[in-house]
Formats: structure tokens, sequence, C-alpha cells
């Protein structure tokens, strides 16, 4: 009975985790729009900043995209001279993914898979940046294969998903090795 208690006392909140119709989302379905159509148009892969610098061997690899920051970000970004306090409630905090579809192969012909990490299905927070004189805020995922590659073929499409139901999907070309730079 005490294992019930605690069941039915904790299920509301995993209930509330899940991202779906949460309560939190206070973004329009135009701002929501316009977010998916900036996250998909500037997806690309790329190799993880570990593998830019050991150049060896690897089993990860990363998604890497950008959205503009709002203006209410940028008013922060200068007034505290190049800093934002970082929330738990912005747009990309919301969004999730969903591997479509994939084709990967290494510098050897093998086909690879996607090993489950552990990791969030959720876009991740990187660095701030500034892109034809626009400030961005840079997100990305990190995925793990099955094998080590120096040379990665093919394609993944993702979906990505917001809480109020709305979904973009885009197939983003692979062709990376463990002597890229990672995009600026």
């Amino acid at each position: 009975m005490k294992n019930l208690f605690v069941l039915l006392a904790i299920f509301p909140f995993m209930v509330s985790c899940n991202g779906q119709n949460d309560p939190n989302y206070k973004y329009s379905d135009q701002e929501t729009e316009q977010f998916l159509n900036e996250i998909t148009k500037n997806a690309k892969v790329s190799i993880t900043d570990i593998t830019e610098i050991k150049k060896q061997p690897t089993d990860e690899f990363g998604i890497i995209t950008r959205c503009p920051l709002s203006k209410k970000e940028v008013d922060e970004y200068h007034k505290n001279h190049g800093t934002i306090v970082v929330k738990d409630d912005n747009i990309y905090d919301f969004a999730s993914y969903i591997l479509k579809d994939f084709e990967l192969t290494n510098e050897n012909n093998e086909k690879l898979q996607f090993i489950d990490n552990g990791r969030s299905k959720n876009l991740q927070g990187l660095p701030l940046g500034e892109y034809e004189k626009i400030l961005y805020q840079n997100l990305g995922v990190v995925f793990k294969l099955n094998k080590k590659f120096e040379k990665l073929n093919g394609f993944i499409k993702i979906g990505f998903k917001m809480p109020n139901g709305m979904e973009k999907e885009i197939k983003i070309p692979v062709n990376i090795t463990i002597n890229d730079k990672i995009p600026e």
C-alpha cells in the first residue's frame, strides 16, 4: 500500500515532465513555427569538440543548429555586457526530437547504428554566437554509434516536436571526418 501511495504521489510529476501539452509552454503558434523553421534551416551534422582536439576514431557526433535570440534576450545581453541569465523556459527547452530514419556508413562501408546513451531527447543549449551581426542561441544533440568512424557518410531524418503538437522534419546529409573543424 505504501508503494502505491508513493507511485500516486509522483505520477502527476512524471506526467507534467513529459513535455506534451506543457502548461508552462507560453509560446504562440507563430513563434513556434518560426523557431522550428530556424532550427531546421540551420541544422547540420558535426564532429564533437573532443574529436576535433584528439583527431582519433570516435563513436560520437552531433547535430548542431541555432535560433536567434529574442529582442528581450538581446537587450539583456547588451545590458549585462555579454551575458544572459539561463532560464528553463526558453522555447528550445521544450523542443524534443525523434529519429525518423537514417543511413550511416563509416570509411569501411560498415553500416552504423545509434545506441541509446541515456541522454535527453531534447535540444541542449550551447554557447551564444553571433552570425551576420545577429545574436543566436546555439543548440545541439550528441549521438553515440555502435562503431567508431574516421569518416561518416549518409543521412539522418529527424523530427523536432513542440508541446503544442507542432512538428517539423528535416533530412540532414552526413559527410564528416575526424579531421573536420566544428562550424563556427
